[in-house]
């Protein structure tokens, strides 16, 4: 009996001091502050976060931060802050410790883009590439779609060589969602030769998101997605800003463009942003002549104003987007015979020489967006948002030719003119990650109206949608497995009223889609090397305005095209496999995907041409098949030494039509890219020199029906190309980047088979290209 006691007794005290022993080794508390290395300021919203209990703390205005009740150990902290480095230190706990922070701030440098959340790099199951800053810096002055040619996949579809939109595996226009900043883009995107109205000057960043993913965002992201990301407003007291200059010797291209970044330290949290470009090119040349009619002019600005404390914080932004692009003469035709001697010639009818001045036919777009985003933290649990946006958006479309009559021509009016005003509204909650899980729910909603004057080529119309999403994550507790789910609701209403010729009075059709998205996906890293993802989504497309009503001559694209009112929505099975593995020398990316579009929508060619009052032009009808796209993107790099590497990028494309047991039309050509470059470090006072040399090879695309367009595809081409680059530090904080490069150094003849005026001219001839970027 006494020995039964002394033993409760013993565990109990054995239980006690265990429980003691505990309590007092998780009491600790890691504390300091986050200071700029540069100039020794504090660092507000700076991250600490340790990684292996996945617990964190954000600075305060003072750059302190704290993380308590932590156990004795050896933890790995990582501490990030947009415009830093991040900085990673082991430390080990044994006691109550403070420490400080040392991340080395660049408000003036361009850095690559991350995904983080709470200082963990968030992984993503779909095939997510971005541009590095080196290429970003290279693509500036270009096109927004030229831009994000640099990654394997991804190809543009062009109308003449002042108009692109991004190809993302074989799929374009409503199919491909552009998010900028942070709100989907919203205009004409419907016709093959509207571009996306974006100053690329804006981003920081530029990603692509490949595969159907998208249902966050609702539908229509078949193909993928396409961000958009300003800088995010400085934080720290002070002005950072740049100015770019760009020059072409094709076309004589001339841009520029400047913006300044600023904080009020005695209003705290108080941040703003000014953006302008000005941009202008006339007529392109080929290797063998000029292309009539080819200049364009661009002018935009924007403006952002934020304000944000620990806890809550509201941003706005505006941009203005404005330009002026002239269509290639020689694609408008006067009678069907003219056309086909056209088609067959080896130059075009037309010839001109240099000029910058810009005449019918032209386009003329303007693009407005007004954004408010609000955000409230909702204790330690998460995340708050709100977000309304108002897009306003202006196209003209001029004939070649003016009306007869003499006092309406006079008045210079365009034959096309279509106002579209999109309203959108989103609120959602995102979960701090607890545990191994994250959760992000929300609903968007959206109000359009589009209308029109001049000649009815679409008509009016009225749009209402709403969408309600959620979004999980699961991450192992290793790193090595993460697994993430989402599905959307969208019901999507539009009414259209359409001008009855005969009745002389407006017809209104009512359409209703109601649809699911999904996607399944999952990462598994089992080491620091090798990283697989696999991921499955489900995506819906309605037929736009134009797919359904489009009546006649498309001024812009040259062609006559005609809807047809029974297309019914899209629904697409994509499923992508993506391996990436890299050491220190060596690095091999590759995707395959396998795409099932039911009901898949195009632009078919329809011979023979039209004869219209404005001229002969090709002819296609919107035309709705079963479809099936199945690819491989292949990015490989080698680093031979410490200075020389050379990489390779491959996209194969096979895209078939299942109804009617034949290839698809309009898909672009399976293409190689080789580049090989040499860096040095430093240069006397030069700084990050490189020099490359490339070859890009496009093969011939073969799989097309026969007889099913008006022109052949073009022969397969191959495409060399050089460059050079440095940097010139002016002070601590100043820094001059230079790139220059000669695009087509050979000065090749050759048609892109994506380029719908390939029926007329050649491609642009050999360019150089001069870069400058100053950072202060």
């Amino acid at each position: 009996m006494l020995h039964s006691k002394l033993l409760f007794v013993l565990i109990l005290f054995l239980g006690a001091s265990n429980c003691f022993t505990q309590t007092t080794e998780c009491s600790f508390a890691l504390s300091g502050r986050v200071i700029d290395e540069h100039d020794q300021t504090p660092l507000m919203f700076a991250t600490v976060y340790i990684k292996e209990i996945e617990r964190g703390s954000v600075s305060d205005g003072k750059g302190n931060y704290k993380i308590e009740n932590l156990c004795k150990g050896t933890y790995t902290i990582i501490v990030s802050h947009l415009g830093c480095d991040p900085v990673t230190e082991t430390i080990t706990i044994t006691k109550s410790l403070k420490h400080h922070f040392h991340p080395e701030h660049h408000a003036e440098e361009l850095k690559e883009f991350t995904l983080q959340e709470n200082g963990y790099e968030e992984e993503v199951s779909v095939a997510k590439k971005e541009l590095s800053a080196k290429e970003l810096n290279q693509s500036r002055g270009e096109s927004l779609g030229e831009s994000l040619k640099t990654i394997a996949g991804v190809t543009t579809l062009n109308t003449g060589n002042s108009i692109s939109k991004p190809v993302i595996h074989g799929l374009h226009s409503d199919r491909v969602l552009i998010l900028n900043n942070g709100i989907r883009q919203e205009g004409q995107q419907w016709g093959n030769e509207h571009a996306p109205e974006i100053d690329p000057y804006i981003a920081d960043r530029l990603s692509v998101i490949k595969g159907a993913d998208g249902i966050r965002y609702g539908a229509n992201a078949i193909a993928g997605v396409v961000l958009v990301e300003p800088r995010v407003l400085r934080d720290s007291a002070g002005i950072n800003g740049a100015f770019n200059l760009a020059g072409a010797s094709n076309g004589r291209l001339g841009v520029s463009s400047a913006t300044l970044d600023g904080n009020i330290g005695k209003l705290k949290g108080l941040s703003w942003r000014l953006q302008g470009t000005l941009k202008r090119s006339g007529n392109v040349n080929t290797p063998n002549y000029y292309l009539k009619n080819t200049g364009l002019k661009e002018y935009n600005f924007s403006w952002a104003l934020g304000f944000n404390r620990e806890k809550y914080g509201i941003e706005t932004f505006y941009s203005k987007f404005n330009t002026d692009i002239g269509i290639f003469s020689a694609a408008h035709i006067g009678n069907l015979t003219d056309l086909q001697r056209a088609i067959e010639a080896s130059e075009p009818l037309e010839s001109a020489d240099f000029t910058y001045d810009i005449k019918r036919p032209l386009q003329h777009i303007e693009h407005e967006l007004f954004k408010v985003k609000a955000y409230w933290l909702t204790g330690e649990i998460g995340k708050l948002n709100f977000v309304y946006a108002r897009q306003y958006n202006l196209r003209q479309e001029y004939d070649k030719h003016l009306p007869r009559n003499d006092s309406i021509a006079a008045l210079n009016l365009p034959e096309l003119q279509f106002e579209i005003t999109t309203h959108l509204g989103e609120l959602s909650w995102k979960q701090n990650r607890t545990s191994a899980f994250n959760t992000q729910i929300g609903m968007a909603t959206i109000n359009q109206a589009n209308t029109f004057e001049g000649r009815e080529f679409i008509p009016a119309f009225r749009k209402y949608g709403t969408g309600v999403f959620l979004i999980e994550k699961w991450r192992s507790k290793n790193f090595k497995l993460e697994l993430e789910t989402g599905l959307r609701y969208d019901y999507i209403y539009q009414k259209v009223y359409k001008w009855n010729r005969s009745r002389r009075e407006y017809d209104s059709y009512d359409y209703t889609y109601k649809n699911v998205s999904g996607s399944v996906g999952a990462i598994y890293k089992p080491n620091d090397k090798l990283t697989t993802r696999v991921n499955f989504g489900m995506a819906w497309r309605p037929p736009n305005v134009s797919e359904l009503f489009s009546d006649g001559l498309h001024h812009g694209a040259a062609a006559v095209e005609y809807g047809d009112t029974n297309l019914i929505a899209e629904r697409a099975y994509n499923t992508i496999v993506a391996i990436d593995y890299v050491n220190k020398d060596f690095l091999i990316q590759i995707e395959g995907y396998y795409n099932r579009i039911n009901d898949f929508i195009y632009l078919k060619p329809t011979l023979p041409a039209t004869l219209t009052i404005r001229g002969a032009f090709p002819t296609f009808n919107y035309t709705q098949v079963d479809a099936a796209l199945t690819g491989v993107d292949l990015k490989v790099s080698y680093q031979f030494t410490n200075h020389l590497t050379w990489e390779g990028k491959t996209a194969f494309l096979n895209a078939y039509n299942l109804t009617a047991n034949e290839w698809l039309v309009g898909m672009p050509a399976n293409r190689f890219e080789n580049t090989l470059s040499y860096e040095f470090l430093k240069i006397n006072k030069l700084t990050d020199v490189y020099v490359e040399a490339g070859i890009q090879s496009v093969l011939k695309q073969n799989q097309v029906p026969d007889n099913s367009d008006y022109l052949e595809p073009p022969n397969a081409y191959n495409l060399l190309s050089t460059g050079m680059g440095f940097g010139i530090p002016i002070t601590k904080k100043q820094k001059l980047i230079v790139d220059f490069k000669i695009k087509n150094l050979l000065n090749t003849t050759y048609r892109d088979y994506l380029n719908r005026f390939r029926y007329y001219a050649d491609e642009m001839g050999r360019n150089y290209t001069l870069k400058l970027k100053l950072t202060f």
